[in-house]
């Protein structure tokens, strides 16, 4: 992360050295409006994929004995695709795999800052929800015992200054910036996992004591739905493109930075996941993040 921002850094210092090199006629104002897609929301996508997270009390055995690891609070997905080989099928698993969050976006750009044609400033406004995936459920025979759910949602309010170098024809240009944020988000997660169930239908085969789900949750997690919240300010920066395509009117794409995290608390719902986890857990919340965007701005 460090690198990144050094990197990005020192591409807005080279380009601010060449902003003479810009060639406008003069300052514009734009409102802006732009979607967007972010990857890997909360940077969860390891967790939900392939560490899953483990609980605090230990497996046991047949005669009630702790052995081998510890019970998982959340099963990773991994771990369901390789049950469900092993068994043919019998241990059923549908994946979808990391969050995924789309993203709007609004704003206001000025050109012209402190007389200097090339600098702009900018104010933005985004809001991201998960769109796809976080979504994990298992069965045994057809009967459901697992279903895990992610959730994600966040703003942002960026600023930034930066520098924008025009064509020869005034109508296109790349551009950069820096800035700051302020931000406030949470990501959770909800669902069951029904250890109880297990043992019923496979009593010593299946949930705690059994060859198969031995590191169940006992008690199992009953309609669960944990959330972690943060706010604050955080650092960005970005990187795009414009070009002209109506008199007044500019598509842009762009990629934008945003470093935002905070520590969340968050009140379990279940028996189960108290017993798992605590009845208050604390978790990294992770805001920022990378946005692909595209939009319009148009001159006002």
């Amino acid at each position: 992360m460090l690198k990144s921002l050094r990197f990005g850094m020192m591409g807005f210092l080279l380009l601010c050295l060449a902003g003479s090199l810009s060639a406008q006629s003069g300052p514009r104002s734009y409102f802006m409006v732009g979607l967007g897609m972010q990857f890997d929301l909360a940077q969860l996508g390891g967790t939900i994929t392939k560490d899953g997270l483990d609980s605090g009390r230990p497996r046991l055995d047949g005669a009630g004995q702790p052995v081998g690891t510890p019970q998982k609070a959340i099963y990773a997905e991994n771990t369901l695709i390789s049950l469900k080989r092993t068994t043919g099928g019998a241990i059923g698993g549908k994946t979808n795999g990391a969050m995924v969050g789309g993203n709007v976006n609004v704003g206001y750009e000025k050109e012209g800052v402190f007389g200097v044609p090339s600098l702009f400033w900018r104010i933005n406004v985004n809001y991201t929800t998960k769109i796809s995936g976080g979504d994990t459920t298992s069965t045994v025979m057809g009967y459901k015992w697992l279903d895990q759910e992610w959730h994600y949602t966040a703003w942002t309010v960026p600023t930034y200054l930066g520098i924008k170098l025009y064509n020869a024809a005034n109508d296109t240009a790349v551009y950069v910036g820096a800035g700051v944020n302020y931000f406030q988000g949470w990501w959770g997660v909800s669902g069951t996992i029904n250890n109880p169930g297990l043992q019923t239908f496979a009593p010593g085969i299946l949930g705690p004591g059994g060859t198969l789900l031995g590191d169940a949750p006992n008690p199992g997690v009953h309609k669960e739905n944990v959330r972690f919240g943060a706010s604050g300010v955080g650092l960005n920066w970005l990187v795009g493109a414009q070009t002209k395509v109506t008199d007044k009117g500019h598509l842009f794409f762009e990629l934008e930075t945003i470093l935002s995290a905070g520590m969340g608390v968050g009140g379990v719902a279940s028996i189960g996941g108290a017993s798992a986890l605590a009845p208050w857990v604390a978790y990294p919340v992770v805001i920022g993040g990378q946005t692909y965007r595209v939009g319009y701005k148009i001159e006002i």
